[in-house]
C-alpha cells in the first residue's frame, strides 16, 4: 500500500508540473478571464482557516463554480493503517459549496495541493479511492465526496503526505494552473490540531 501511495504522489507531482507549464496570461496577472460571467472573480490569496474562497474551474465555456471554506488541519501520524513516508499526514477538512446551476460529485472538484510553498503536495484522496479494498473503512467515510445540488454544501476531508514546516499553503489551483479562479489559504504549524 505504501508502493501505491508513492505511485500516486508521484504521478500527481508530474501532473502538477505539467499544468505549471502551462501558464496563462490571466492567471499571471490575477485578472479573470471573463469579463461576461460574474462568478469568474479575482484570485484569491492569503486566506486564513475559517475563511472562505470561491473557485472557477474548467475553461471558460464548460466550468463549475463553487466555494471552498477551510476548516480545520489536522496532522495524523497514520492514516488508513499506514505511517507516513514524509515526516506526516495533513488532514484538511473543507465545505465545498455548490455556486453552480447544476448538481457535481464533491471529489470532482480542482486537486486541491498542501505544503510548504514550493513544496506543494497533491492530494492523496485519488490513491484512496482507487484502492478502496486496501485501506480502513473509517478513513473513506471522512474524505470528501458526494453529489452537491446547486446551492448545498458537503464537508470531507483531503489527505496529505507532507514534510512538516513552519507555514504551509493549502490551494485550489494556483498561478501556475490552467483554472479560471484559484483560492489559496495560509496555515502556520501553530493553527494546525495535533
Amino acid at each position: 500500500m505504501t508502493a501505491l501511495f508513492m505511485v500516486g504522489c508521484s504521478a500527481n507531482e508530474e501532473a502538477d508540473s505539467s499544468k505549471e507549464s502551462e501558464i496563462t496570461e490571466e492567471a499571471e496577472t490575477g485578472e479573470t478571464q471573463s469579463e461576461s460571467d460574474n462568478r469568474h472573480t479575482s484570485h484569491q490569496k492569503g486566506l486564513k482557516i475559517g475563511e472562505t474562497g470561491t473557485v472557477v474551474s474548467g475553461t471558460i465555456n464548460d466550468n463549475r463554480s463553487y466555494e471552498i471554506t477551510l476548516n480545520s488541519v489536522e496532522y495524523r501520524d497514520i492514516v488508513a493503517g499506514l505511517e507516513a513516508s514524509e515526516d506526516t499526514y495533513a488532514v484538511v477538512n473543507i465545505t465545498v459549496t455548490n455556486t453552480d446551476d447544476s448538481a457535481f460529485n464533491a471529489k470532482d472538484i480542482y486537486g486541491p495541493a498542501f505544503g510548504a510553498e514550493g513544496e506543494l503536495t497533491a492530494t492523496l484522496n485519488p490513491v484512496l479511492f482507487d484502492h478502496q479494498d486496501k485501506v480502513e473503512e473509517d478513513i473513506l467515510e471522512e474524505i470528501l465526496e458526494g453529489e452537491i445540488a446547486p446551492g448545498e454544501e458537503i464537508t470531507g476531508i483531503h489527505v496529505f503526505d507532507i514534510k512538516q514546516n513552519d507555514v504551509y499553503v493549502f490551494t485550489i489551483g494556483g498561478s501556475g494552473a490552467q483554472i479560471i479562479t484559484y483560492a489559496q489559504w495560509e496555515v502556520s504549524d501553530s493553527e494546525i490540531e495535533q
